[in-house]
């Protein structure tokens, strides 16, 4: 899912000394602090900086490029240099949102519970304030600071882990509980203990959730202006695999939002901006809108974890800051029950599922609606299906999956390689890709492993010439086949002839015997099997679910 990080330059045991700058020599005023982009790779040495006094922040290698402070009368010179692609400030960002949590209830479904839905593996990082690592309701699974004189990821705000609370609060009974409580969080520390922090922090920020591979970035901060540099860390990010989510930004003063659209970075299109909406699900009057805006979520008097009472404690609090971890969770839960699923294929199902609200379709107002959690595990079954219990149990245990664009497609057929495949994971046979007996298994087909591993077993034998044909759909009589060997249930006492369409004749005859004999399979209601039809999805998911309930049971 990630690709891989593209460094730019690499040097070992590099020092990189500052020249540094005198209060006596300037006033603090004439200090700007700036990212300077290069032409090609980083000058680590900043050779075109000789003579001129400067301060190192951040060397962004995503980008090619460096933060660092110099008096402003030396930048027109810097613009000018053959090497310098472009130079813009370091803007300051800062979180949004100040101003019981009914906010779980409404975007968590109760379907979404019972399959267990927890964003268990995903990994979210968090860039805000930090985290408090001895919060009783949070897990921490790693952090760093990109704050200067901050040596740890510890939170001296509350914001930075009231997100996080929303994000992953446990659930064990303590306090709150996160709308992916079983996701692993990130502390990535890149705004001090006044919420504000350098646009340069946030890029290295960025920089270090790509090393980590993340899947998921919550930015729950804001800022009025578009510039290169944080534009190229997330595409850089988003090309990386991670899906970054912003606030929409609030109108802090009560006069209107100074913007004809949401904030920046939630106004970038790789990133997925989001606001806010009062417990009726309406706009905040203080939440960002416009054209960016992508959804809306929870995002006033949300209780969550907080640094009172010494780091352990909770508050309630408001804002797009919270909307935005909301949206987080939610994804997250979807990135979990579709592991492979392509980007855009993720957008449309979450888009879809989304509570519209506003103008039909996407509006300005609400985007494409206010997020809602996955209440089923594919797109296209409905809830309560005759064979969905089945292809859940599956689908949860590992043992199936669906397409990259989400879909089951209950009603086509299954291939032979596929119902291999289905078996090897169930009984944790080596999938490991290799060379086949069949002429037809190419050694890097994605189920060759599993194929030799079940011939090995003597569960499939292949076809005549010395051909398996994995790709072609499987026959019912054949499924019964697979299963009743995989599952040992070809007893010799099996004589009783189970359907009348089943030729007592045929090599599948005894196995379509013992399923029936053991309540795994049933046939039509006419009392027919259709051996030789094509089984369906659906059809070998029910059948194989049973006989996995019925080991279990034994």
């Amino acid at each position: 899912m990630k690709k891989p990080l593209i460094i730019f330059i690499v040097l070992i045991n590099l020092i990189i000394t500052p020249i540094s700058i005198h209060a006596s020599d300037l006033k603090s005023s004439d200090i700007e602090r700036i990212i300077l982009g290069f032409e090609e790779n980083i000058d680590l040495n900043l050779s075109l900086l000789e003579g001129i006094p400067y301060e190192l922040h951040h060397v962004l290698e995503t980008i090619g490029a460096v933060s660092i402070s110099i008096p402003s009368i030396y930048i027109d010179e810097l613009r000018n240099k053959e090497d310098v692609a472009w130079i813009e400030p370091d803007y300051i960002v800062k979180t949004n949102g100040q101003v019981v949590d009914w906010g779980h209830g409404k975007t968590v479904d109760d379907h979404t519970k019972e399959l267990g839905i927890t964003g268990d593996g995903i990994k979210i990082g968090i860039i805000d304030t930090g985290i408090s690592s001895i919060h009783p309701d949070l897990h921490v699974t790693n952090g760093k600071s990109f704050v200067e004189n901050s040596a740890t990821y510890e939170d001296n705000n509350g914001h930075g882990t009231h997100v996080a609370g929303i994000i992953a609060a446990l659930d064990n009974d303590v306090g709150v509980i996160g709308v992916a409580p079983e996701a692993d969080i990130y502390a990535i520390k890149s705004l001090d203990k006044s919420g504000t922090g350098r646009q340069t922090d946030i890029i290295a920020g960025i920089e270090w959730a790509i090393e980590q591979e993340l899947d998921i970035v919550n930015l729950s901060i804001t800022s009025n202006y578009k510039t290169i540099a944080l534009e190229k860390v997330v595409e850089k990010a988003h090309q990386s695999g991670i899906i970054l989510i912003a606030a929409s930004g609030n109108d802090e003063t009560g006069n209107g939002q100074i913007l004809n659209d949401v904030m920046y970075p939630a106004r970038y299109s790789s990133v997925i901006g989001v606001g806010a909406v009062d417990n009726s699900l309406v706009n905040s009057q203080f939440s960002y809108i416009g054209p960016s805006l992508d959804y809306t979520a929870p995002g006033e008097n949300i209780f969550s974890t907080h640094i009172v009472n010494n780091g352990t404690g909770y508050a309630a609090m408001s804002g797009t800051s919270m909307a935005a971890p909301f949206a987080t969770g939610v994804i997250a839960l979807y990135l979990e029950v579709y592991p492979f699923i392509d980007k855009k294929s993720l957008e449309k199902i979450i888009s879809t599922n989304a509570l519209d609200l506003g103008e039909s379709g996407k509006d300005y107002n609400y985007g494409h609606g206010f997020v809602q959690s996955p209440e089923k595990l594919f797109w296209d079954m409905q809830i309560n299906e005759w064979f969905s219990d089945s292809v859940n149990f599956l689908r949860l245990e590992d043992y199936l999956y669906g397409f990259t664009d989400g879909s089951f497609r209950p009603t086509s057929p299954i291939s032979r390689g596929e119902v291999v495949t289905l078996i090897g994971r169930a009984f944790q046979l080596d999938g490991t890709k290799r060379e086949t007996n069949y002429e037809d298994v190419p050694a890097d087909y994605y189920a060759s492993g599993y194929i030799d591993s079940a011939t090995e077993e003597g569960i499939i034998t292949g076809l005549p010439n010395n051909r398996f044909e994995a790709a072609s759909p499987i026959t019912r009589g054949d499924a019964a086949l697979m299963i009743a060997r995989t599952f040992e249930l070809l007893g010799s006492e099996s004589y009783v002839q189970a359907f009348k369409d089943v030729n007592q004749e045929k090599y599948y005859a005894a196995s379509i015997n013992s399923l029936y004999e053991a309540d795994i399979i049933t046939g039509y209601p006419d009392g027919t099997y259709s051996p030789e039809k094509k089984i369906s999805r659906a059809e070998l998911s029910n059948i194989f679910a049973k006989a996995l309930n019925e080991k279990t049971d034994k």
